[in-house]
């Protein structure tokens, strides 16, 4: 019996719809040097090329759904990157500019915690908050990740938890896993590959 091994084979993370791209075991976005490896069971939903590969969302519902998962989705984990911001400077500056903006006046935020910190030796900043719309609250927990490439210069990694209070101690855990799955890579120069 004979055994061939073929060195440098890499499985494809990756399968295509008709409406998205559906990712298991690993999300990667070589262009920006970046991948969350993801928990068993858990499907990653980004959009059909040939548009922008910039992130993931992920139904906190049912995490390992493979029918469209969208941003109306009531809870939900969206990792994804920016580098439109580049100017802010800061992941802090980030987050006050793009998180912790009300929808309007009615909507009142209130920011259950929120640190400064290092996520593996980038400048981060982490916010737990809650906000209220009439009746109806969400709970969200996000951490932006603030990261200087020489190739694409300065940009954002999010990860974004949005929830209900009900449903926060399940779904923290879901964005913990995701959390500690994400992984940084050198933005390689010219093409590369997210398989």
């Amino acid at each position: 019996m004979s055994l061939t091994l073929f060195a440098g084979a890499q499985a494809r993370h990756w399968t295509e719809t008709s409406t998205e791209t559906i990712w298991h075991g690993r999300y990667k976005n070589c262009d920006h040097g970046y991948w969350v490896n993801l928990p068993p069971n858990v499907v990653g939903h980004g959009s059909r090329s040939p548009n922008p590969n910039h992130g993931i969302l992920i139904s906190a519902s049912n995490s390992s759904i493979t029918t469209e998962v969208t941003l109306e989705e009531r809870r939900l984990v969206d990792v994804y990157d920016s580098s439109d911001a580049s100017e802010l400077g800061s992941a802090r500056a980030y987050l006050k500019r793009h998180i912790l903006k009300q929808a309007d006046e009615s909507e009142p935020v209130a920011i259950l915690q929120q640190r400064d910190t290092r996520f593996r030796s980038f400048p981060a900043t982490y916010v737990h908050l809650r906000r209220t719309n009439g009746s109806r609250k969400s709970e969200e927990e996000v951490l932006v990740v603030y990261r200087r490439s020489k190739q694409i210069g300065p940009g954002f990694i999010v990860i974004l938890l949005r929830t209900t209070p009900e449903f926060y101690p399940r779904d923290h855990a879901l964005f913990v896993q995701i959390r500690d799955g994400l992984q940084f890579a050198p933005v390689p120069k010219g093409e590369c590959s997210n398989d």
